[in-house]
């Protein structure tokens, strides 16, 4: 008797990415994306070295992205998709740097299971991920500190994604700053220069499949 008294309750219990959507500016409006397109400057730490790194990721929800990556004046492009080429590690982990974005999380909400651990702070299990994505939140319940640990030649490793600095962009907000860690060390600190919706796909130049 006392499970189906509690049964209603549980129903009724709000979805926790749901009320994400809202804080970024409306389920209906992170419902609407169909494309959003990032550049981003940023210094990252590549064979031990701090490199200036500038990128353009557009991104077609839900799972298809191309990255433009300049450093040191050479450009690479990554193209994410179901038939995708290139290497195959490098790919998966461009997936999974995906669930790190609070506008992809907020719209692919329903594919995955989530839950409140606390005021402020989801435990988050998505596709892809090897363990579930911690979310922490700040005031106005969106995400501001993401975690979780990822495999790295067999050892287990902790990584972090900070995100601040919250800009409305079409009706939308969109962090500014990110920093990046894994197992503690600092590997990338970056601060967004544009965001824009709904932009062509594929991408000028780009050989977006899948």
């Amino acid at each position: 008797l006392a499970l189906v008294l509690a049964a209603p309750a549980l129903e009724a219990q709000p979805d926790p990415l749901a009320a994400v959507a809202d804080a970024l500016g409306g389920r209906d409006r992170v419902d609407a994306l169909t494309t959003v397109e990032t550049v981003t400057r940023a210094t990252a730490s590549l064979g031990g070295e701090r490199l200036e790194v500038r990128s353009t990721r557009v991104v077609r929800l839900p799972d298809a992205a191309v990255w433009a990556v300049e450093v040191g004046g050479s450009t690479q492009t990554l193209v994410l998709g179901a038939d995708a080429p290139g290497d195959r590690p490098a790919l998966e982990e461009a997936r999974r740097s995906l669930w790190f974005d609070p506008l992809v999380l907020a719209f692919r909400r329903a594919e995955v299971r989530a839950e409140r651990l606390g005021p402020g702070l989801l435990r988050v299990e998505a596709p892809g991920l090897d363990e579930p994505l911690v979310v922490g939140l700040d005031a106005a319940g969106r995400p501001s500190r993401l975690t979780t640990f990822v495999d790295r030649d067999g050892e287990r490793v902790y990584v972090e994604v900070r995100l601040w600095d919250y800009r409305t962009v079409g009706g939308l907000d969109v962090p500014h700053r990110a920093v990046r860690s894994e197992g503690g060390v600092v590997t990338g600190e970056g601060t967004v220069e544009a965001v824009r919706f709904g932009v062509p796909w594929p991408p000028t130049g780009g050989d977006a499949r899948g």
